[in-house]
């Protein structure tokens, strides 16, 4: 027996009209009435009879609906059973160095939506994976990229450092300026190049590769940081966060963080991923 034809025909029991069935299985009209007529013959009895107000059911007809439900319950359960036990496809996201934990939570936020459909794996590096989510600096060549934060340069500075209490910087202010390095920054040859151009004697404090040991040796008062203002949001208290804009004589640097991704890209993640770029 055709299942298909036996949801068609719940349908136009529940709904008391073969339009409406029509309607509510997204199907032409004439498709609904072939599924019954096919259920008659194949029973040899007469399930519903037609009137101008819509259909109703015979006696037979009732105890058809009744054992269609069952079986088309099962047949669900059964479906949902193997898919339920069946591994997800993966979709590998790799994370960049410059990415803080909290763009990543906000990002996974996101991408919950997903997790019916497939299986969420966060790599570090960039081989290997679906997407990535990077600056559009570092976007491999002949990648999509699509922007999702933008981010402007900013001095941090311990709540306590004698230059949170200045009105207006410059340039030399920033002599003899302990820093903490963020090893991993894509503009590290910038700062040194800027420093050797402004005769600025940086002393270098402390390095790490990760952006939530930056602030916390930022809060702990090892050193000021130069780094994008996307990564103080989650920042210790006890930071103070100046635009490079604002301080005279620095350029004013931004920097945009999204996902890129290939053009060979499965198909379906790419489709799962549209929402995002809303």
């Amino acid at each position: 027996m055709d299942l298909r034809a036996l949801r068609y025909y719940v349908a136009a029991v529940e709904t008391g009209s073969i339009t409406a069935a029509a309607e509510q299985c997204h199907v032409a009209q004439p498709s609904i009435s072939l599924a019954v007529s096919k259920l008659e013959s194949e029973l040899d009895t007469l399930l519903l009879e037609r009137g101008k107000k819509g259909v109703r059911t015979t006696r037979a007809g009732r105890e058809l609906h009744h054992m269609a439900r069952r079986l088309l319950a099962q047949s669900d359960a059964l479906v949902k059973h193997f898919q339920q036990s069946a591994p997800l496809p993966p979709l590998r996201i790799g994370l960049d160095l410059v990415v803080s934990l909290e763009r990543v939570k906000a990002l996974l936020a996101r991408l919950a939506p997903l997790q019916s459909r497939m299986q969420l794996e966060l790599l570090r590096g960039e081989e290997n994976t679906d997407i990535r989510i990077v600056s559009r600096d570092r976007c491999p060549e002949n990648y999509y990229f699509n922007p999702l934060w933008r981010d402007e340069y900013c001095l941090l500075l311990p709540a306590d450092h004698p230059l949170s209490l200045r009105g207006q910087l410059g340039v030399s202010d920033l002599n003899g300026i302990g820093l903490v390095e963020r090893s991993f920054c894509d503009l590290s040859g910038q700062w040194r190049a800027f420093a050797e151009r402004h005769q600025l004697d940086f002393a270098i404090t402390a390095r790490t590769d990760n952006e939530e040991w930056a602030l916390a040796l930022v809060a702990a008062g090892v050193g000021a940081c130069l780094a994008p203002q996307g990564i103080d949001a989650s920042a210790p208290d006890g930071i103070i966060a100046i635009p490079l804009s604002q301080i005279e004589g620095f350029p004013d640097i931004k920097r945009e963080l999204g996902l890129a991704w290939s053009p060979l890209l499965r198909t379906e993640i790419k489709e799962a991923l549209l929402p995002l770029f809303d």
